[in-house]
């Protein structure tokens, strides 16, 4: 794996979202490997694909493509909030790979964010184009970083350093049994995970995850029975995998081999 773009494919392009769109591009279609399968490779989408630009040949899995000179911080930019949408409702949710490069279009980092973590409650609708806009009334979106469990963002490259494949394939496939939730269930699950994860220790107890009560009838204004649910949610976790019961309401999370 080459930690640096071609920069002969700049040729004929002046602009430098051209440039980057471009060296991006070329860079995943050459290095880039599937996550879910053992496909060593990943082929681009024809243009204009809707929420996808690249897809395993053996899998079918999609991933979305987002690069930036430097690094990404707390909201990704991404296209039409209307169609990202959809293909969260219809669980065909790409995994989204971020590629970070620098001035001289070396390589810095390459992060995949897990397809089973963006739900409704991670992207928000970005302002409406101006009535003097082209695409006059067009509404794009973003990803919203913070809303996304540590789980779901699985490092590649950190830092120029290259990643063992079967370690990153191994962070990426914990995750997969969520994918098989309906959207509404793995929008649960994800928020839930996230939460968890900002308390203090990996072991703790079902008293400690009940202090998220209110802010989780914040997010979910309809639902009158929130214990409940995050009692089913933490079983939901646990059969994925990703916690163990120890008895007495107590959990921690898994430790994987």
């Amino acid at each position: 794996m080459q930690l640096y773009g071609s920069i002969e494919l700049l040729t004929g392009y002046a602009s430098r979202t051209q440039q980057a769109r471009r060296i991006s591009e070329d860079w995943v279609a050459r290095h880039a490997y599937c996550l879910r399968c053992e496909s060593g490779e990943l082929t681009p989408t024809p243009a204009n694909t809707e929420t996808c630009d690249f897809v395993c040949p053996q899998c079918d899995h999609g991933y979305e493509l987002k690069s930036k000179c430097g690094a990404f911080t707390t909201r990704v930019v991404d296209g039409a909030y209307g169609a990202m949408l959809r293909t969260i409702r219809a669980n065909r949710t790409p995994t989204f790979l971020l590629l970070e490069y620098s001035r001289d279009w070396s390589i810095t980092g390459f992060t995949a964010i897990h397809h089973s973590l963006i739900t409704e409650s991670s992207i928000v609708a970005r302002k409406p184009l101006a009535a003097t806009a082209r695409r006059a009334g067009w509404v794009g979106c973003s990803i919203v970083m913070p809303e996304i469990a540590v789980d779901g963002k699985i490092p590649i490259i950190i830092n120029e350093r290259i990643e063992p494949p079967a370690q990153v394939r191994g962070s990426f496939r914990k995750l997969e049994s969520l994918s098989q939730l309906s959207h509404e269930r793995r929008n649960w699950a994800a928020i839930m995970l996230n939460l968890i994860r900002k308390l203090p220790e990996d072991s703790f107890k079902l008293s400690d995850v009940y202090k998220f009560e209110d802010q989780l009838k914040l997010i979910f204004p309809g639902n009158n029975n929130v214990k409940p649910k995050i009692r089913q949610q933490l079983q939901v976790l646990r059969d994925a995998g990703i916690l163990t019961f120890l008895g007495g309401g107590k959990y921690r999370f898994a430790r994987y081999k």
